[in-house]
C-alpha cells in the first residue's frame, strides 16, 4: 500500500491544462451565444421583453444589444488567447465571467431555466482558471 504526500505528480500539471482550454472553449461558446442574443435584442424588441413587464431601464433595446454584441467579442477574444495560456487573459475572464454571473442573477425571474444554465457553466469557468492556474500554466508550456 503506497502513500502519497499530497504534490501532485508532474502529469498533473497537463491535467489542469485540459481544464484552462475546455474553460476558454466555454468562454468563446458564451461570447457566441451573446453576440446572438445582442444581435437578437439589437434588431427585435420582442426578445428582451417576453417574459418580462416590458420595460428596461437606463438603456434603449438596441443599446443593450450592442453591449451583448461588444461583450460577446470581448469573451471569444479572451478565450482564445485563455486557451494560449495568457495570464492577462486569465484575470480578464474572471472579469468577465463575475460580470455575467451578475446578469444572469437580474434575468433569474425573465428566463430561470438559461440563467442557471449559464450560472453554471460560469462556476465551471471560473473553477477552471483559479484553481491550480500555476501547474496548468507549466502543463501548457508556459
Amino acid at each position: 500500500m503506497s502513500e502519497t504526500s499530497g504534490s501532485s505528480s508532474p502529469g498533473g500539471s497537463g491535467a489542469w491544462a485540459s481544464w484552462v482550454a475546455f474553460a476558454g472553449i466555454m468562454l468563446i461558446l458564451v461570447g457566441i451565444f451573446s453576440v446572438i442574443a445582442g444581435l437578437a435584442a439589437a434588431f427585435d424588441d420582442e426578445y428582451i421583453t417576453q417574459g418580462t413587464s416590458g420595460e428596461v431601464y437606463l438603456a434603449s433595446f438596441q443599446a443593450v444589444g450592442i453591449f451583448w454584441i461588444v461583450i460577446g467579442v470581448i469573451k471569444v477574444w479572451t478565450g482564445a488567447a485563455l486557451i494560449q495560456g495568457r495570464e492577462w487573459a486569465r484575470l480578464l475572464a474572471i472579469i468577465l465571467i463575475l460580470i455575467h454571473t451578475v446578469s444572469d442573477f437580474l434575468t433569474l425571474s425573465a428566463r430561470p431555466a438559461l440563467s442557471l444554465i449559464f450560472i453554471a457553466i460560469d462556476l465551471v469557468i471560473l473553477y477552471a482558471i483559479t484553481v491550480r492556474w500555476t501547474e496548468a500554466s507549466i502543463g501548457m508550456g508556459n
